[in-house]
């Protein structure tokens, strides 16, 4: 792959973008920056390998991007609102609630049993985590036609309560 430090848009780099393969890649003077950088941006051939510091890195920017992403719908949610929650042991993928209250930082530590991680255990959060307090929905099991439908938990059934962390919710203030 070719590559160079600082992409260039000037008439000189667009014309050479335009010349053949061979001759497209080679060193030029005829970049507006060229007083600037000389040859320290010309194009390289470089070969991308993947490293286990580079899966670590992406790794870091892709939970960057989610948690920009989480933040954002968190801001959004007021109480009363439904939320669909990510369920990696659940069948259907996703559990459906309503808030109970708005976003808060836990103080301390918390097992959230209702709510399991990828290996089926239940969900550790660190106190600072962002969470919201909501209450399940019930799926409607084997009624045909009723695949997407949800009943609301008895008001005292303590089974209905969760603490769920943003970082699993997928969508906000659906109906």
């Amino acid at each position: 792959i070719c590559v160079r430090r600082i992409a260039c848009g000037c008439a000189g780099c667009m014309a050479r973008l335009r010349l053949p393969l061979p001759q497209r890649y080679e060193p030029h003077d005829t970049c507006e920056r060229f007083r600037i950088f000389g040859r320290m941006n010309d194009w390289k051939l470089v070969e991308l390998v993947l490293t286990e510091e580079g899966d670590e890195a992406r790794e870091e920017i892709e939970q960057l991007g989610l948690q920009e992403r989480t933040d954002e719908i968190a801001s959004l949610i007021g109480e009363g609102e439904a939320i669909a929650i990510a369920a990696p042991g659940d069948k259907r993928g996703f559990y459906i609630a309503d808030t109970t209250g708005t976003v808060r930082q836990l103080d301390a530590p918390l097992t959230v049993h209702a709510l399991k991680d990828e290996d089926g255990q239940p969900l550790q959060l660190a106190a600072g985590s962002s969470v919201i307090d909501a209450r399940f929905r019930n799926p409607v099991e084997r009624v045909r036609g009723c695949s997407k439908w949800y009943t609301d938990f008895l008001p005292d059934d303590p089974e209905g309560d969760v603490v769920v962390p943003t970082h699993l919710i997928l969508r906000a203030g659906f109906v």
